[in-house]
């Protein structure tokens, strides 16, 4: 890593450069180096997946000095074990919520890269070492500290920052960097990491905090294509799953799969149901969670939450109608009741975990149902469920699709296309650098966000990145 005088040096290294997932950005200033996140590549494929995630990374870890963690989506921290398994030995900064997080969600991604190891080692024929193991997320959580929002925290001489929330899940924020060169002149870098909705807040998230101007954005695109400019309605979704249950679970006497992620998703769904049905007396359909790590996040919210949004959760997790699996014999009998349940397990694309077990029971059968939140990768079996088709195929073995369909579009914990663009127009500065999105929405928005800049007179540049992008400030 080069040291330019008098210069700070962005380097876009992750995958979020060109796609989603991965995010890694690299800041050299005139004597720190400083991550902007440090998060694991997640396609379809576990082989290519783990080879990728395997790899050495474009720097020395020793050399970094700081790494920012702006939330604990594993496609933003999830590599930092592995940065610290070669030779990290710096501060981590995030928010109280993040690090408390990061324990039960560190452990089950070690856990994840210890069984693709023990696979990939099965598939080879030969010994595949994890590229990160549980020590390393120990070492992690004794490496991170953390700094509330709306503050300025001074690191050292030269760098400080602020934390703003930004509405994405509980603890997640976006970050403000100031950073001093040697002529005394301080830069600002504003980086949204992942932005939640604006106009339709989920359930224990602090509402979206704006920055007015900044040297240099680094924004998300998830939703930059236009065709993702479409409006959603809850309330419509709410109504989707009264009448699901209704036809499913009273009418049919049948079973609903609803999968989730551990975190943000299974809470937000679980406070949706009892709030749908907690005062109703005479609703008797059970609502089991079934992951031991929506367990440990679910604690985690009951010491973090507080006032209204911890009353809300303890009732809604107290509610008689809950029960929360985590024993695995337990699961498998559970997966093989007949009775009228409503099931939320992981994992959400239905990739990988108990939601599998689930859906290879429920899928044969019309009396049964799944409901399917929010976007899905095509290749993923939600997201070939939520196309429709006919066959699929779950470890292996192909399954006529047999069950009832529901799909909800307004879940995502993703800021949409037209809330975007209207946060971004309004802030005074020099450079957009987008990242987190696919490089034809990337583009799209990139023209759109300039037309809205020329109607205001501005003269912002918008640069849809790709990995090696560098900006010298």
């Amino acid at each position: 890593m080069s040291k330019r005088k008098n210069k700070t040096k962005i380097t876009f290294l992750g995958n979020n450069s060109e796609a989603v997932t991965g995010s890694m950005i690299l800041i050299e200033t005139i004597d720190k180096n400083i991550l902007l996140e440090c998060g694991m590549i997640q396609t379809n494929s576990q082989i290519e997946d783990y080879k990728s995630n395997a790899k050495s990374f474009p720097f020395k870890p020793k050399n970094i000095d700081y790494v920012f963690i702006n939330h604990v989506h594993i496609d933003h921290f999830g590599r930092v074990p592995k940065l610290i398994h070669d030779g990290f030995n710096g501060k981590i900064i995030c928010t109280p919520i993040t690090k408390a997080l990061m324990k039960p969600m560190g452990l089950d991604s070690a856990n994840i890269v210890r069984r693709d190891a023990e696979y990939l080692s099965r598939k080879r024929g030969k010994e595949i070492y994890p590229y990160y193991t549980e020590n390393d997320i120990y070492r992690m959580l004794e490496l991170t500290e953390s700094y509330v929002c709306d503050d300025i925290h001074q690191l050292d001489d030269n760098i400080s920052f602020k934390f703003l929330h930004n509405s994405h899940i509980i603890g997640a924020c976006q970050l403000e960097l100031f950073i001093k060169n040697e002529s005394g002149h301080i830069d600002k870098i504003l980086y949204t990491s992942d932005l939640g909705r604006i106009n339709l807040k989920n359930h224990y998230v602090d509402n979206l905090e704006k920055c007015k101007n900044a040297s240099v954005v680094i924004s998300e695109c998830t939703y930059g294509s236009i065709d993702k400019n479409i409006k959603t309605d809850r309330n419509k979704d709410l109504e989707k799953i009264k009448t699901t249950v209704e036809q499913v679970c009273n009418v049919r006497e049948g079973r609903i799969l609803i999968p989730v992620f551990s975190l943000s998703r299974s809470q937000q769904i679980l406070t949706d149901l009892y709030l749908l049905y907690g005062d109703n007396p005479n609703f008797k359909i059970p609502v089991i969670l079934d992951s031991p790590l929506i367990w440990g996040i679910t604690k985690i919210y009951k010491e973090v939450l507080d006032k209204d949004n911890l009353d809300l959760f303890e009732k809604a997790c107290n509610w008689k109608n809950v029960k929360f699996i985590k024993d695995y014999r337990e699961s498998q009998l559970c997966v093989s009741d007949p009775t009228p349940k409503i099931i939320l397990s992981s994992s959400g694309f239905l990739t990988k975990g108990r939601s599998i077990n689930y859906l290879s029971e429920y899928i044969k059968h019309t009396k049964d149902a799944v409901i399917i939140c929010g976007y899905a990768p095509p290749n993923s079996i939600a997201g070939k469920i939520k196309s429709g088709q006919k066959n699929i195929s779950i470890d292996g073995k192909s399954y006529k699709n047999k069950c009832g369909i529901t799909i909800l579009n307004s879940y995502s914990s993703h800021i949409q296309h037209k809330e975007l663009l209207d946060y971004l127009k309004d802030i005074k500065t020099n450079k957009v650098y987008l990242v987190h999105g696919e490089e034809k929405g990337k583009l799209q928005f990139k023209e759109i966000l300039e037309e809205e800049y020329t109607k205001l007179n501005k003269t912002t540049r918008v640069i849809s990145t790709v990995k090696g992008t560098v900006c010298h400030l």
